[in-house]
């Protein structure tokens, strides 16, 4: 199962950015990075996943090289949240997503965005 986020998530720095200043606005911040990974969930018709462990590949399409790896990987959290807020994954924890591979990164000036590939059974 596959889909395509468009565009880029909220980097670390923004996050903590956001916290330090209130810690309301963060939770507000994290529904906000949440809901456009559950509206790609929506638009490719997500089915819930049926055998568990799953493999999550991430592959992160950046539109230049500024930003660095590690904070663009915060949106990993988002996206797991979402999965489970959207009914796709019963859960986040280690005994339902046993692998995560999210160290792919691209450079697509044109079409930044966030690949992800959802592996049942693994």
């Amino acid at each position: 199962m596959k889909f395509t986020i468009q565009g880029r998530l909220a980097s670390l720095n923004t996050y903590i950015n956001i916290e330090r200043r209130n810690k309301y606005a963060a939770a507000s911040f994290k529904k906000e990075q949440e809901a456009i990974v559950g509206w790609a969930i929506k638009q490719y018709k997500l089915k819930p996943v049926k055998l568990y462990p799953v493999k999550l590949n991430i592959i992160w399409y950046e539109k230049n090289s500024r930003r660095d790896r590690d904070n663009i990987q915060i949106g990993t959290k988002f996206i797991q949240d979402a999965l489970v807020k959207n009914g796709i994954l019963i859960d986040d924890a280690p005994k339902y997503v046993k692998y995560l591979n999210n160290c792919e990164f691209h450079i697509d000036k044109e079409y930044p965005r966030i690949e992800i590939q959802i592996m049942e059974g693994i």
